[in-house]
């Protein structure tokens, strides 16, 4: 969903097939069924979601809660069951002069070395995660990273101005500086060099695209929203990276999502976990967004599971009603700046009929990533932060180990894989404190 910029660590190449399925599960049992995989979509038409989600009377739109009914999708210009093209296009291209609006396309790799590639085209500096950002903080940038089988990370981010950026509407043909990133959601290609990191590699999906309902989220009757699209859940990935010069191939698996909204999170979102993984042939994405109190306190949750061997997706599920997630396990967080504990695993359970599926992430205290924002607010960013009673904001992923049990109709089976988790921390209240509770924040 969101990669932070600081450089991934040595962790992140031996335990984590979150961009792929390269790493074998130990101990996965499988038991094959009769019959064509069933699809297991949840939230299907004519079917709300529960509490969060409300809608306004005779506007039959969702808010606090991604869309599902006919009137959001006329709302969004969306198709029930259909992913087009231009949905992976420039979303906030009207709305680009708003500092408040932001936009980011995402992909990372694993190669099949241990080679570790990630790739992400950014409208803004911070990608919405400050309140309050100005006209500062309104420039794109580019974030490219290798890292080497031995942990040693190539790269960085790079500031652009808006006249070396471009970018379609109507598909996905970015252009920032010497990178592109470009493809129609079943081929993409990332290229471009800058220092000394180069890339050129070819991402192509095992599976099919997947937005829960219409992706878009509106907070409230406020009219502001955030969108996800899943563009390739798991794909292989081919060609080259240089680094320092020296070009190298590259063969692995791939991810890539796209995300945009239009007002920074910390306005609506109190924190989100989300979390990535495979245990054999399964691809899993779990996501748990949870909203301020002015939007209900809720939380929005995201369960995906594929056979990337079949291509099926045998879980699609974004109603509360059916998927839930847990947070446990309170420890001290691996950052010593970090001034609380945090919650190292998340579980999430899906129930559907008579289908069954639980997912646990577990953190393996190796992180990959730790940012904190806002470090020298501004005078404005410090009258927002006080209003909204936040302290901190903090973004962080781990590398995890992943325990995976599957009681579909057309579908059984249990193991262990590896994967990322993150948690994107808009003050502290909800995090725990030393002694494993939650309590307000300090601001």
């Amino acid at each position: 969903m969101y990669e932070g910029t600081a450089p991934s660590r040595r962790a992140f190449l031996r335990t984590t097939a979150a961009a792929g399925l390269g790493t074998a599960a130990s101990g996965l049992a499988l038991s094959a069924c009769t019959g064509p995989p069933r699809r297991a979509e949840a939230a299907p038409a004519g079917r709300a979601p529960s509490t969060p989600a409300t809608t306004p009377s005779g506007g039959g739109r969702t808010s606090n809660g991604y869309g599902h009914t006919d009137a959001d999708y006329t709302r969004t210009g969306l198709r029930r069951g259909a992913i087009q093209q231009w949905e992976d296009g420039f979303r906030t291209h009207a709305r680009n002069d708003d500092p408040n609006v932001f936009e980011w396309w995402y992909s990372d790799f694993t190669g099949d070395d241990g080679t570790v590639v990630s790739f992400t085209l950014s409208t803004r500096l911070d990608d919405g995660f400050v309140p309050e950002p100005g006209e500062a903080g309104r420039a794109p940038k580019a974030a490219v990273t290798v890292t080497d089988p031995d942990g040693t990370s190539h790269g960085g981010v790079h500031r652009y101005g808006w006249q070396e950026f471009t970018s379609a509407e109507n598909r996905c043909a970015v252009r920032l500086g010497p990178f592109t990133f470009a493809g129609d959601l079943k081929s993409y290609r990332m290229r471009g060099r800058s220092g000394d990191v180069g890339v050129d590699l070819t991402l192509s999906s095992t599976v099919r695209p997947f937005r829960p309902g219409t992706g878009v989220l509106y907070f409230g009757d406020t009219g502001h929203s955030f969108g996800w699209l899943c563009a390739v859940p798991s794909g292989t990935a081919t060609g080259t990276v240089t680094v320092n010069g020296r070009t190298r191939a590259f063969a692995g698996h791939g991810y890539h999502d796209h995300n945009w909204g239009d007002r920074p999170f910390p306005y609506g979102v109190e924190h989100w976990r989300w979390g990535r993984g495979s245990v054999g042939p399964y691809a899993v994405i779990g996501a748990d967004l949870h909203l301020r109190e002015e939007y209900g306190a809720g939380t929005v949750p995201v369960f995906v599971v594929d056979d990337t061997k079949s291509g099926e997706r045998l879980v699609g599920a974004y109603d509360p009603r059916t998927v839930t997630a847990h947070e446990s396990a309170p420890k001290a967080h691996p950052d010593a700046d970090y001034p609380r504990d945090y919650f190292s695993k998340v579980r999430w359970t899906y129930h559907h009929g008579g289908d069954r599926a639980d997912f646990t992430f577990t953190d393996t205290d190796q992180l990959i990533v730790s940012r904190r924002y806002l470090l020298h607010p501004t005078q404005a960013q410090k009258t927002a932060l006080t209003r909204l009673g936040i302290d901190e904001i903090w973004y962080t992923r781990y590398a995890t180990t992943n325990d995976l049990t599957l009681r579909l109709a057309d579908a059984h089976a249990s193991g262990k894989g590896t994967g990322t988790l993150e948690a994107a921390q808009f003050g502290l209240g909800s995090a725990p404190a030393k002694d494993g509770h939650t309590s307000p924040p300090s601001a």
